[in-house]
C-alpha cells in the first residue's frame, strides 16, 4: 500500500512539474512549482579555506562505498549538498564559484544515475531510490530556476545550461524507471 501511494505521489508531482515548470512558464509568470523534497544542510562552503578537508573526507568516504545502491544514495547526498552550497554562494555574490559548485552537483547526480542503473541491471530492487532521484531532479530544477531569477549576464546563461542538464537527468531517471 505504501509503495502504491509513493508511486501515485511521484506521478502527480512528475506531471504537475511538467505542466507549469517549463522555462518559458517560469520566466513569464514568475511562478515556480514547489517540490516537496528536503535538501540537507551543506556544511562549510567551498569559499572556506578549510573546505579542502571536507572535500578530501567526502572523496575518501565515497571511494570505500562499493554497493551500487549505497553509492548512488551517497552521490545523491553529495549532489544535494553541492546544490545548497551553490545557492548559498550565489546569495553571497560569489557567482563563479557558485557555477563551479553547481556543475559538481550535476556530476554527482550523474554518478547517482549511473549507479542506480547498474544496480537495476544487476537485478537489485532500486525503485525507491529511483523515485527519490526523480523527485530530487525536480527539486534541483526548481532551485536552479530560483537561482536564475536572481542572476544576470553570463551567470544566468550558465545557470540555464545547468538547468537543461538537470532536465536531461530527469529524463534519464524516467527511462530507468520505465525499464
Amino acid at each position: 500500500m505504501k509503495r502504491l501511494l509513493i508511486i501515485i505521489l511521484v506521478f502527480v508531482l512528475f506531471f504537475a512539474g511538467f505542466q507549469k515548470t517549463s522555462a518559458q512558464d517560469a520566466s513569464s509568470s514568475g511562478k515556480i512549482i514547489q517540490i516537496q523534497y528536503e535538501l540537507p544542510y551543506p556544511g562549510i562552503l567551498p569559499d572556506n579555506p578549510l573546505y579542502f578537508l571536507k572535500a578530501i573526507r567526502d572523496n575518501v568516504l565515497g571511494f570505500f562505498i562499493t554497493d551500487p545502491l549505497k553509492k548512488a544514495d551517497y552521490s545523491l547526498l553529495m549532489a544535494d549538498k553541492r546544490l545548497q552550497s551553490a545557492k548559498a554562494l550565489l546569495d553571497k555574490g560569489n557567482n563563479d564559484l557558485a557555477i563551479t559548485t553547481l556543475s559538481k552537483s550535476g556530476n554527482y547526480f550523474h554518478q547517482a544515475i549511473q549507479n542506480v542503473a547498474n544496480a537495476k541491471r544487476r537485478g537489485e530492487f532500486a525503485d525507491p531510490l529511483i523515485d527519490r532521484l526523480l523527485v530530487a531532479s525536480m527539486k534541483h530544477r526548481e532551485i536552479i530556476l530560483q537561482m536564475e531569477q536572481k542572476a544576470k549576464g553570463q551567470t544566468k546563461y550558465n545557470l540555464e545550461l545547468l538547468r537543461e542538464r538537470t532536465e536531461e537527468f530527469q529524463n534519464s531517471v524516467s527511462l530507468i524507471k520505465a525499464q
